[in-house]
């Protein structure tokens, strides 16, 4: 499997994959020209919104050259039939969305052992790129979660990365949540033993038979402060885990 864990793929004022890092040459590369696409929900009940992401990514795909010749989407209507779903996938996506929600979804099923012997191209899009880590971070992201205890803890993901992330990073810091700042208040004190990978739209982790790389721009927080570890353009490689 050929994995792109993307904050968020597209260029929205081109319709078009982002050119940012490399990724929309790389990305399209992987597809040899045509694409049987399964599309994986955030929301497993959310038929119409899915329906509607997926319907996006499949415009684009077609208008950057790539026939898709089918996309099934992947929710509660027919999860127990993932396994055949994804025997003839080429691409798979897992959508952006709320990240708790997903997460429950994902565990919901076997998709872990199904992706273990897919070896197509995976897209991982926020929520989705989140879920693909071995650990997920879930995030604070709507009013009263900063006090809900399914939030702001590590649950067990897809392993597909061994990175923790948080997308749709912009340095400003000044989010606020539930009357509090998310950053100061929330995110920096859980890591203060841990680290997570804050990215920005543009950059993506590329995971494959070489290993796993940051591509673009990455800031590591841990400790309570943060330390920008790449820039645009650059390219970090990513440990593997002691055995």
């Amino acid at each position: 499997m050929k994995a792109f864990l993307t904050s968020f793929p597209l260029d929205e004022t081109q319709c078009a994959f982002s050119r940012k890092n490399g990724f929309r040459d790389a990305f399209l590369s992987s597809l040899g020209g045509k694409c049987h696409m399964v599309f994986v929900a955030s929301d497993p009940n959310d038929y119409k919104g899915t329906e509607g992401f997926a319907s996006l990514i499949s415009s684009v795909l077609e208008k950057e050259g790539v026939k898709v010749l089918s996309c099934d989407i992947l929710d509660n209507r027919n999860k127990t039939r993932a396994a055949s779903l994804f025997r003839k996938a080429d691409l798979v996506v897992l959508a952006g969305g709320h990240t708790p929600t997903q997460n429950e979804f994902f565990a919901s099923f076997p998709l872990k052992m199904i992706l273990s012997s897919y070896k197509g191209t995976l897209l991982g899009i926020s929520a989705g790129t989140m879920n693909s880590g071995k650990f997920v971070y879930l995030m604070p992201e709507e009013e009263g979660e900063t006090k809900d205890g399914r939030c702001n803890v590590l649950a067990k993901g897809l392993g597909i990365t061994n990175l923790v992330t948080i997308p749709h990073y912009d340095e400003r810091e000044e989010d606020m949540l539930d009357g509090i700042n998310l950053w100061r208040d929330v995110v920096y004190p859980f890591f203060s033993s841990r680290v997570v990978m804050a990215i920005p739209d543009g950059t993506y982790i590329l995971v494959d038979r070489d290993g796993e790389r940051i591509m673009g721009e990455c800031w590591a927080i841990k400790g309570g402060k943060r330390e920008k570890i790449s820039e645009e353009g650059e390219e970090v490689g990513v440990e593997k885990e002691k055995a």
